[in-house]
């Protein structure tokens, strides 16, 4: 007999939460606004929901530390990315086009944040780039604080063994208002794990960046549905790994 999605969501293997942290917890609003959550700049339009906002962060946030359990520190950057749609999909997120035949970028003295904004803004769109928080959040990244605590959380969520690994989620909903989630999932290959991610810069042909997207679409219905039981895997998890994007 095929498990609930409770059931499924109770079997995951997920990291020690570690002890009771006092950080605050994420500020969702009704407006544009962009969240990170572990190793995702999450973006979300005025078209999803509070109550939705908070679901999506927490399957989110559960996928990646499933990830995080399984695939450790593998070598391959996309062992990770398999378990992470794994869960997604396990939670009820259906695979619309989802590609991971990646393309690698390789350049002298590119920073990773601007090696990335040409590929996003492609997958957007013009009438979504040109509104992109998180596009705006990366044309300016020379002028923000490296140390402010939305981007030491990305910067440590995205470290792998042998580089780095992150994702860029732009959220909306379709015409019938359910959530539609555009997906970018970035691996950058070097011989060193990366501290500050989106600031590195690649400096020899030895340091590539893979690219991947797809998109995914997940029912209110489903959303409701399963929240209760994600949100009690992730509830330790969340104060520590979900931050708000200030511009």
């Amino acid at each position: 007999m095929a498990k609930s999605t409770r059931d499924y969501v109770m079997s995951l293997d997920l990291p020690d939460p570690g002890p009771p942290s006092y950080e605050s917890a994420p500020d969702f609003t009704d407006s544009r606004q962009a969240v990170a959550v572990g190793s995702q700049l999450t973006e979300f339009t005025a078209a999803v929901s509070t109550d939705a906002r908070s679901a999506i962060s927490n399957s989110l946030l559960l996928a990646q530390l499933a990830a995080n359990k399984a695939a450790n520190q593998a070598a391959d950057v996309f062992a990770w990315y398999g378990k992470y749609c794994e869960v997604l999909q396990g939670v009820g997120w259906q695979s619309q086009d989802l590609d991971f035949q990646s393309q690698a970028t390789t350049g002298q003295n590119l920073d990773v944040h601007k090696a990335i904004i040409p590929v996003i803004a492609a997958a957007l769109g013009p009438a979504a780039a040109a509104a992109s928080i998180v596009l705006a959040v990366l044309n300016g990244l020379k002028d923000m604080n490296a140390s402010s605590p939305w981007i030491t959380l990305f910067n440590r969520q995205s470290q792998h063994a042998s580089g780095a690994k992150f994702q860029v989620t732009y959220v909306d909903s379709d015409a019938t208002g359910q959530p539609q989630l555009t997906l970018l999932c970035f691996a950058v290959t070097a011989q060193q794990t990366l501290t500050q991610v989106l600031f590195f810069r690649f400096q020899n042909q030895r340091v590539e960046l893979k690219q991947s997207t797809g998109k995914l679409g997940v029912t209110l219905d489903r959303l409701s549905g399963d929240r209760a039981a994600i949100a009690a895997r992730v509830d330790s998890f969340i104060a520590d790994n979900i931050q708000n994007i200030e511009i």
